[in-house]
């Protein structure tokens, strides 16, 4: 029997669903663990031991397509994040917190529903060296101070569309319904809605992301965006990054406007090991309060094999004013975290 036909029968076992004799769905069961020792410090604030998905968030998932005939397939995935250093599920224990989608693709491109990834996530994070690491310095951009932003990694309730590329070109058009409230009033409803439109290119060596996200944050109509661009140049013998972006808040619970960038290099340094530098930066120096900060990382990951990764990496953030921008622990307000760990990444 076929490896995707035992797939399928463990799939639809393990998700209680009827198995089926016919083998017009393909689906396959994929999953990723990542798992290290680090110690991290802020101010008086100390922590040894254990800590997971710090390249990749750890995950299993079930995806699967069927072909409906004439260029036209139906699609799904079904994803969920968990904690490898204790078994807990991840994202706010959802069963498939990661991902939980199904659409219809075709020559046209791909329209899904469900639970996905932003347009900003897909056009940032990977402009980010490090892939968009846990620890890494250069996702101050996903970080919020006195300003809320509109980036988020994934919103619920989306409708998606994605295009083929069309000579380089293709885009990522996102509108999600928010928390599906029966509030007294308009803003009350809108609360959690939003919208995200992002395009991109990539012709050899050269790619570069636009992208304009925005999203109501209470039920006073307060609302919040992002908007970035990103790109990247492979050099051969390194591949540079940059991105930045800008935030903006409006509404009775808060307004500002904050500026985040990181620059960066993946640099092989031999057949199996990559070094990845990282240095960003988040600018809130125009706000009444201040929450300023910038860091730098350096990562080297090791490939064991195509799917098992060593990895070792140090990370600095350097707060400023009100700022207390940290990772597994809350620094108090001006207190610098730093961090140093030693990994293993294994995808199946």
């Amino acid at each position: 029997m076929k490896l995707n036909k035992i797939a399928a029968i463990v799939a639809t076992t393990a998700l209680g669903l009827p198995t089926l004799a016919h083998a017009e769905t393909n689906v396959s069961i994929y999953g990723l663990i990542d798992i290290n020792l680090s110690y991290e410090k802020a101010g008086g604030q100390k922590f040894t031991g254990v800590a997971g998905s710090e390249l990749n968030g750890s995950r299993l998932g079930f995806k699967g397509t069927e072909d409906l005939g004439n260029g036209l397939k139906a699609l799904f995935v079904l994803e969920t994040g968990f904690d490898p250093d204790t078994g807990a599920t991840g994202q706010g224990g959802r069963q498939f917190g990661r991902q939980s989608f199904v659409g219809l693709e075709g020559s046209w491109g791909k329209v899904m529903l469900g639970r996905q990834y932003s347009p900003a996530f897909v056009a940032l994070d990977p402009y980010e060296a490090t892939g968009g690491a846990d620890r890494t310095a250069g996702l101050l951009h996903r970080k919020t101070g006195s300003v809320a932003r509109g980036y988020e990694t994934r919103f619920d309730n989306m409708i998606k569309y994605r295009s083929p590329s069309f000579g380089g070109f293709s885009a990522d058009v996102g509108y999600w319904t928010g928390k599906e409230n029966t509030g007294p009033n308009d803003d009350a409803r809108k609360e959690g809605r939003g919208y995200g439109i992002t395009g991109m290119y990539k012709n050899g060596p050269f790619a570069i992301a636009v992208t304009t996200q925005s999203v109501f944050t209470n039920a006073t109509g307060g609302k919040a965006s992002t908007h970035g661009i990103a790109g990247a140049y492979d050099f051969q013998v390194a591949k540079a990054y940059l991105l930045y972006t800008q935030d903006r808040e409006s509404g009775s619970q808060g307004k500002g406007k904050a500026r985040s960038y990181a620059l960066g290099a993946e640099i092989p340094v031999s057949a199996a090991g990559t070094v990845a530098v990282s240095y960003g930066a988040r600018d809130e120096s125009n706000e009444a309060n201040t929450e300023d900060a910038h860091g730098w990382s350096v990562y080297y990951m090791h490939g064991l094999s195509k799917r098992t990764t060593l990895y070792t990496a140090y990370s600095h953030i350097s707060n400023k004013g009100d700022a207390n921008y940290g990772w597994n622990m809350t620094p108090a307000a001006g207190d610098d975290p730093s961090v140093v760990m030693a990994g293993i990444r294994h995808r199946f």
